[in-house]
């Protein structure tokens, strides 16, 4: 039987896919675009749109695992095209964001609410994982590091613990290639709390120069991140760091529990996409 990646193009379902194909695993994978995707010759690759639950019946043929990236707006029917096709479990990249309180109002926790509602109504059986804050958010900072030196920010004293997307897939595939999560959430975090000011300076010390933190307004700051995303993200974002200036987000072992390993740090992030900064 294979396991399909569905979302195979971002730094997590890539992750995924390396991690299958090294525990010997029959991978397949989706895309919009297959011809774009730069994955390994072994990696049956077939065109598949998320909006379209359809164009999935090939791909789906001999699967019993899917990965799914939990950003669909309407998800019922891709989950009753599983269901039909014969899978019988679903690992779904979900956010921490479900678990705050007010989440089914929140931009963030609602659209991942909905997915995973959607998948406990199916009957299919579930990994719902649950990660905050990525380390890979720091990579939207590239151009200013590399340019003038400098990140410009509104909130530097925003906490986080910030997760290496590696993390995320080690998880994912322990999930996809045994029945040890079948029916967890377990929620994922880097091994410590830094401030974004403290993330910028990590980066400064991995490159070998300095870089600096200029201190922007919310209104600042909006109308940089327009230029970059949809103005219901740079809400999302601003008021994301808004609310984290003195928090104290908690750690999770769910990681170190699952894969018997020490979690990756931020600054093994920054070693690792170092290239992004120099």
């Amino acid at each position: 039987m294979s396991i399909l990646v569905v979302g195979a193009s971002g730094a997590v379902g890539g992750a995924v896919v390396a991690g299958l194909l090294d525990r010997g695993e029959r991978v397949r994978a989706t895309s919009r675009t297959p011809q774009k995707l730069a994955l390994p010759a072994e990696v049956e690759v077939f065109a598949a749109d998320l909006d379209d639950p359809a164009s999935f019946t090939d791909a789906l043929r001999g699967v019993e695992r899917v990965f799914l990236y939990a950003d669909l707006a309407e998800p019922e029917a891709l989950l009753a095209t599983f269901a039909t096709a014969g899978v019988r479990h679903v690992v779904v990249l979900s956010s921490s964001s479900v678990t705050f309180p007010g989440a089914a109002e929140d931009f963030n926790g609602s659209r991942f609410l909905r997915v995973e509602e959607a998948v406990v109504r199916s009957g299919l059986a579930y990994t719902f994982l649950r990660p905050g804050g990525f380390a890979s958010n720091a990579a939207r900072w590239s151009w200013g590091v590399k340019g003038e030196s400098a990140v410009p920010l509104p909130y530097p004293e925003a906490v986080q613990a910030p997760i290496h997307e590696q993390d995320i897939a080690d998880v994912a595939v322990v999930a996809l290639t045994t029945d040890a999560l079948v029916g967890a959430a377990p929620v994922l975090t880097g091994p410590e709390r830094l401030t974004l000011r403290e993330q910028v300076a990590l980066i400064g010390d991995v490159i070998g120069r300095p870089v600096a933190v200029i201190e922007q307004t919310e209104a600042e700051s909006s109308a940089m991140l327009s230029r970059f995303v949809p103005e219901v993200w740079v809400r999302q974002i601003i008021k994301d760091w808004r609310e984290a200036v003195g928090a104290t987000p908690p750690i999770s072992d769910e990681y170190t529990r699952i894969t018997g390993r020490p979690s990756r740090t931020f600054r093994g992030w920054v070693v690792d996409h170092a290239d992004l900064f120099r």
